[in-house]
């Protein structure tokens, strides 16, 4: 589904439930339960106005609903602190543990494999090879990837435009292959010229999921001249938030003399600080620069509608955003999840249930398409002039897409 951000749909609501939960909303009345929910997030915890974020809600929410006596949620950052973390939840009186975002997949199967009567979660781990007590929610990004690759030729001032995938982001080199095609077919469309930064290469676009790793690429990428980043990444998604904070919010005493920072260095949104770059101006660091002619970078998002979700006025720099169903993912898998009304229809799994300890499971596995509503595409419609086109372009090949006339890499 394709749908712009004047009208509410899955994307406003996944995001408002998620934003509802964490901010603490009373639970209401409910029969007693005797199950606990535990998750772990790796690594970037459960405000990354993302996975995290949504997979705690989803959790808080069932035990608001009834579903789950209590909650218990872990953020770690080390493959031995995701390892610990699980196993101490194997310990205790878990009876559905979670384990949300990638690089964690292998620590997840060997703790299930020990713990075979808890059921467990995998949520956008990038993992395939678990034990049978494990239950995977996962999300085709192909498509996605194709139409931010479109997005973002279409919106780009520069030519130039960047998307990176952290270590362990399930499917990166797919992505990545998927995003450059997207930026082609723009081309082919329009007969515009837009590249893609260190475009074809896998390596030199995949990153370690961290906020410096993040920042770094970021940072490259707008002295490159890029003007669109587009982040598929947990960790070193905040990175990226970190360089645009900067960049659209300089600290007083740079913004009072437009050059130096409080060291005496160049400060945030100069070229020297790596955070402005090449849309400051060239050749004298940008001080005879024209004002009206200043490119400011913008964001296409994962995991929520960012242009609802960021802080600090971020939003207003996201033309669009990608947002994984998370709830139909957790209805879809776990009999008797209490529905938000956010999920959308679900389809009926095939099979039958069965039960690891106190869960029922309804599916042994999910995964999200742009074809069962499982992810969509979500245009801005702040303030940027570009937005109202952009959201008709998104529509336009996506239906392209699903009438067969455009081909996604590595897509079915």
């Amino acid at each position: 589904m394709t749908s712009a951000r004047r009208a509410p749909g899955a994307a406003a609501g996944l995001a408002a439930a998620a934003l509802l939960t964490a901010c603490g909303a009373q639970p209401q009345e409910a029969a007693p339960a005797t199950t606990t929910g535990c998750v772990v997030s790796a690594p970037a915890g459960f405000a990354d106005r993302s996975i995290g974020q949504l997979s705690f809600g989803e959790l808080s929410h069932a035990q608001s609903a009834g579903f789950l006596a209590s909650t218990s949620s872990q953020r770690v950052s080390t493959l031995a602190g995701t390892e610990e973390a699980l196993g101490r939840y194997a310990g205790g009186d878990c009876s559905l543990g979670a384990l949300v975002g990638p690089g964690g997949a292998e620590a997840l199967a060997a703790v299930a494999a020990r713990a075979p009567d808890t059921a467990w979660l995998a949520v956008a781990t990038g993992g395939t090879d678990y034990p049978d007590n494990v239950v995977t929610i996962d999300f085709d990004l192909r498509e996605p990837a194709f139409i931010a690759g479109y997005a973002a030729a279409a919106s780009s001032e520069t030519g130039i435009v960047a998307m990176f995938v952290s270590r362990g982001f399930a499917g990166g080199d797919e992505l990545l292959a998927a995003f450059d095609a997207g930026v082609e077919q723009r081309g082919i469309d329009t007969g515009s010229e837009v590249a893609g930064l260190r475009e074809g290469s896998v390596s030199r676009r995949t990153v370690d999921d961290t906020p410096a790793a993040g920042r770094e690429y970021t940072e490259a990428a707008l002295e490159a001249g890029a003007d669109v980043i587009v982040p598929f990444a947990s960790g070193a998604a905040s990175g990226v938030l970190d360089v645009f904070a900067e960049h659209y919010a300089p600290s007083d005493e740079a913004a009072a003399d437009g050059a130096e920072g409080t060291d005496g260095t160049a400060g945030p949104g100069t070229a020297a600080a790596g955070v402005g770059g090449p849309e400051i101006g060239e050749g004298d660091g940008g001080s005879d620069e024209d004002p009206e002619e200043t490119i400011d970078p913008t964001l296409i998002w994962y995991g929520t509608d960012g242009a609802r979700t960021l802080d600090d006025d971020l939003g207003e720099h996201v033309i669009a955003s990608t947002v994984p169903n998370v709830a139909a993912g957790f209805q879809s898998t776990v009999a008797g999840w209490p529905v938000t009304g956010f999920a959308g229809e679900i389809e009926e799994p095939e099979g039958e249930e069965r039960t690891i300890g106190d869960i029922a499971v309804r599916a042994p596995a999910y995964t999200g398409t742009m074809d069962n509503g499982g992810v969509e595409v979500v245009a801005s419609d702040g303030l940027l002039s570009t937005v109202a086109g952009l959201s008709r372009d998104i529509a336009d090949v996506r239906d392209r897409i699903r009438a067969g006339e455009i081909d996604v890499p590595g897509a079915d």
